[in-house]
């Protein structure tokens, strides 16, 4: 990401968590930054939209950490899930996400709103992807709505923590409970075909969808405007990589572990390189 890009989110992000959002104004942005009002508007149109840039780099965060956790693993791994799941859940602590997402909440602003739905969407349907690869194509029917269980048994079940426990909520241990819950549940519905929502997509988009290798690489080599020339070597190398004859699927891995653990990136290209570790899977 652009560094003076990154300076002004960096800033944003203190502020809103420090003073709230909507008692932060943008020139208290500019003041935070050291940076000029043009400056500014030569990155965001709003304050709306910075912070909605702090959510989606946070979102890249995530994802990029979730795809550490899983790179080298099988696909249909469970305690990955789990893994990814309590990434998840420890980052919305760390980086105080309830208190930004309060700042949506109580927002008139639409492009907020429009972005909290989005963004809640994503989530579950990443989380019915997950499902399926973990528990084969037969678990279609039930993903979305046992996303939907699993993203709001988390939620809950850490507001009954905070309600019943002095000590610190065991991220792990939680994400784990509810993964073995997810398997009775699933399992059962697979047998009894017992379903209650009939759809299976919530997005008209298709930020979760899989592309073929090729289409990876293209887009690849579009969203490197924004990134450093080390990233910008690594990701193109990639790109080439997948549409070689016969691509190396240790190679692939190798780089793909270099990406997840030691750079930020653009939220697209996060999303681009998620679906890179995915088709590896089927090499």
């Amino acid at each position: 990401m652009n560094l003076k890009k990154q300076q002004i989110i960096n800033a944003a992000y203190t502020l809103f968590i420090n003073k709230g959002y909507n008692a932060s104004s943008i020139q208290d942005i500019l003041d935070e930054a050291g940076v000029s009002k043009g400056t500014f508007y030569n990155y965001f149109a709003s304050k709306a939209e910075c912070l909605i840039a702090i959510m989606e780099s946070i979102g890249s965060e995530i994802r990029q950490k979730r795809m550490a956790a899983a790179v080298g693993k099988p696909l249909n791994n469970s305690d990955v899930l789990a893994e990814q799941l309590c990434i998840r859940i420890q980052m919305n602590r760390e980086k105080n996400l309830f208190s930004l997402y309060e700042s949506i909440f109580y927002s008139q602003d639409e492009e907020l709103k429009k972005f909290a739905r989005e963004t809640y969407s994503s989530e579950i349907e990443w989380i019915a992807t997950r499902i399926v690869d973990v528990f084969g194509e037969e678990s279609r029917p039930y993903a979305l709505e046992n996303a939907a269980v699993v993203h709001g048994s988390i939620q809950q079940l850490t507001n009954v923590w905070k309600l019943t426990a002095s000590e610190e909520l065991p991220t792990e241990q939680l994400s784990a409970f509810v993964i073995r819950r997810l398997k009775e549940a699933i399992l059962n519905q697979m047998a009894t075909k017992d379903q209650f929502i009939t759809k299976s997509k919530i997005l008209l988009d298709n930020m979760n969808e899989p592309m073929s290798l090729e289409d990876l690489s293209t887009k690849l080599k579009t969203l490197l405007l924004e990134e450093e020339e080390d990233i910008k070597q690594l990701v193109s190398f990639l790109a080439d990589e997948l549409v070689m004859k016969t691509p190396r699927k240790p190679l692939i891995e190798s780089i793909l572990s270099t990406l997840a653990n030691n750079y930020s990136y653009e939220h697209e290209l996060v999303i681009a390189l998620e679906k890179v570790w995915k088709e590896l899977q089927h090499m």
